[in-house]
């Protein structure tokens, strides 16, 4: 059998001609490779080359070996032209879905710094209901979720990974912007939009009141935070909401005021353990943990 790097040099010689040129196509000396074909010819006990002139004019055996070795190196070829698309994420589709604050503020970070990474990769991404996210991973449906909420399944892997703190959404020329910071009493009496307690958020904000002994009179019920923003733009009340809706696009008639003792909302990310795990998801965790990690903090209260 002939070693690689054999075949190599008598590929080498069969495109250059001569050996001198094989020398400097494979940055070797000229009488080492010199050594190496003759070695080669005694093993495969027949001749490759002709001498004629100081040219190398190949056998009919070396012609006929030099198309087989032809096969082998387009079959390499191809491999890596593979585990190039493969490296830059092309033919694969990367399936996220996330809690709907997450989905409308970080998470579109993320995943522009994934596809950065990834130039040829196909971005598939869902906004996901507390009733979907169980199924979401468990069916395979998603690869990863990133929710505000851990995902109870045996198969199913959920890992905090930062948080958030809950902020009061009010209209503009309400009479506490201006406020550094306020509590829930100050919000008593107001027309309150909320969540049901038996939500991620509706719990937070419940556990809130209840540690400042104040009750929480709801008017009116929703599903998401981006809705009690709407509501409140429109005039209906207050809201308490997260801080990663707070980060997002809204009118100019709400603004967003900090409590002095915020719930804090955590995040998770979560992935099917029963599932091949990519490479992108792996880089996909890490670019979803440092962007939680640096996100700007709630100011600090001034000292009294």
């Amino acid at each position: 059998m002939l070693t690689i790097r054999q075949i190599e040099i008598f590929r080498a010689v069969m495109i250059t001609k001569t050996v001198s040129g094989a020398a400097r196509m494979l940055g070797t000396s000229q009488p080492g490779l010199s050594r190496m074909l003759a070695h080669m010819e005694d093993r495969l006990r027949f001749r490759l080359f002709d001498r004629t002139r100081g040219r190398l004019v190949p056998t009919q055996e070396a012609r006929a070996l030099f198309e087989e070795i032809e096969h082998v190196y387009k079959g390499f070829a191809d491999l890596e032209h593979v585990v190039q698309r493969l490296a830059k994420g092309s033919d694969r589709t990367f399936r996220v879905g996330a809690s709907p604050s997450l989905g409308h503020s970080v998470v579109p970070q993320m995943l522009s710094r994934l596809t950065a990474n990834y130039p040829g990769l196909t971005i598939q991404f869902d906004i996901l209901s507390v009733e979907q996210a169980d199924d979401y991973l468990a069916l395979q449906r998603g690869d990863y979720a990133l929710t505000v909420f851990p995902i109870d399944h045996p198969n199913v892997l959920s890992s905090r990974i930062g948080s958030g703190r809950m902020v009061c959404a009010v209209p503009a020329d309400h009479p506490l912007v201006g406020r550094e910071r306020i509590s829930v009493a100050d919000i008593r009496g107001e027309r309150i939009q909320s969540f049901r307690h038996d939500t991620p958020h509706g719990r937070i904000i419940a556990e809130m009141y209840a540690a400042a002994g104040e009750d929480l009179e709801v008017a009116t019920f929703v599903r998401f935070a981006e809705t009690a923003v709407a509501f409140v733009a429109n005039g209906m009340g207050l809201a308490l909401v997260d801080s990663f809706t707070a980060m997002q696009a809204h009118a100019d008639s709400v603004r967003f005021l900090e409590f002095d003792a915020p719930g804090v909302l955590p995040v998770y990310i979560s992935r099917n353990i029963e599932a091949a795990r990519p490479i992108i998801g792996e880089t996909f965790e890490e670019i979803a943990r440092n962007i939680l990690l640096n996100l700007p903090r709630a100011p600090r209260p001034s000292p009294a």
